[in-house]
């Protein structure tokens, strides 16, 4: 017998990596499964794979600005959004709906209520979305990636781990492979660089000083995710003159291998990021993107930083170049003593936290 799952998501990398993560997983566990993405902008949301999802586009809207004009205009976005859901929840009559928040994924999941369609949603920071908020109350289970968010909402609550996508495995590949992979050399240390879906250009600019300063006194090489072609190509051009190797690019569709040739990172801390530099066991250096909501990056790091002892947090505002340099030092030298004592935390966390992970969660309802 056919099962169907709707999977109400969008906007950005940190809701549609999971949702594509478990839509993978389900596939392969399940002989006969129907998934159906459903939510605001996947017709030209870059982080979804159109080609291998069916998927189907409704309206939504934020209360970002709240003139009356916009609120009423939003309302009726939500609204139409809402009668587009359940005519798509009555032809493809799914068993199950997960959601993974923010308001692109917020008509579906109403319309899936409305219907009495079980309900699982997914929350990956460590402080809830409003979408996640409001609805968990009527959710059959919320899945939470941390902890301390279980206490945040509503209704039945358990901790899962965050869905990775396929090939998001420690050693599918060696380190020595994965650096090949981008023309790095074995045998130095590797600093990855990379600001996700948000906020890259802050990040660019403090780690190029810093980087310029250290390369005076310790040997390294850098793998750099500039986030645009234009600072990929300054940046290029400036490790050259300081004579810093590596390699340097717009963007990468294959972060997975670019972890396996990491020994350090420098990021910020939205939740994949978190459960990705888990999953690698990469140190980091996390610089939280201070416009997210509700500040939960700058919780998701302190998670990092406190309970698995994996990385050293960093705040955007007044940090300067001199300051990143001196943490930078403190990873690299003693032949990354650090380094090893950090990835030695990482693996012990792991170790002790055994979640249950959310596609087994989703087939209860099956």
């Amino acid at each position: 017998m056919t099962k169907r799952v709707l999977i109400a998501t969008g906007g950005t990398g940190g809701h549609i990596y999971p949702a594509i993560a478990l839509a993978q997983q389900l596939s392969q566990e399940i002989a006969d499964c129907e998934i159906l993405f459903v939510g605001g902008g996947l017709e030209e949301n870059r982080y979804f794979d159109r080609n291998s999802f069916a998927y189907t586009s409704i309206s939504c809207g934020t209360f970002i600005k709240k003139t009356p004009k916009i609120i009423f205009q939003t309302l009726a976005n939500i609204v139409k959004g809402v009668f587009q859901s359940r005519r798509i929840v009555k032809e493809f009559q799914p068993d199950v709906a997960v959601g993974f928040g923010s308001y692109y994924a917020f008509p579906p999941l109403i319309a899936a209520l409305s219907m009495s369609v079980p309900l699982v949603l997914h929350e990956a920071n460590s402080i809830p979305g409003k979408a996640n908020r409001l609805l968990s109350r009527w959710a059959s289970i919320t899945g939470v990636h941390f902890p301390e968010t279980l206490h945040l909402l509503k209704g039945k609550s358990i901790e899962v781990g965050l869905p990775l996508r396929n090939g998001f495995r420690r050693d599918s590949i060696s380190s020595e492979q994965a650096k090949k992979h981008f023309d790095l050399s074995p045998n130095r240390k590797t600093l990855l660089i990379f600001g996700g879906s948000q906020g890259a250009k802050a990040i660019n600019e403090v780690v190029r000083e810093a980087l310029f300063e250290l390369a005076q006194t310790l040997d390294f090489q850098v793998l750099h995710i500039a986030g645009e072609p234009g600072m990929a190509e300054e940046l290029k051009c400036a490790y050259a003159k300081k004579g810093i190797q590596g390699t340097v690019k717009a963007f990468e569709e294959r972060m997975e291998i670019a972890w396996q040739a990491a020994d350090l990172v420098i990021c910020r801390s939205g939740a994949g990021t978190i459960a990705e530099q888990l999953e690698f066991e990469v140190p980091g250096i996390l610089i939280p993107y201070p416009l997210a909501a509700d500040n939960h990056q700058e919780n998701n790091a302190d998670f990092m930083v406190a309970i698995v002892g994996g990385a050293v947090k960093l705040r955007e505002k007044g940090l300067v170049p001199s300051r990143l340099k001196s943490c930078l030092e403190e990873f690299l030298k003693n032949d990354g003593e650090f380094i090893s004592a950090t990835q030695k935390a990482m693996k012990n966390y792991k170790k002790k936290s055994r979640t249950r992970d959310l596609c087994s969660l989703v087939k209860d309802f099956f």
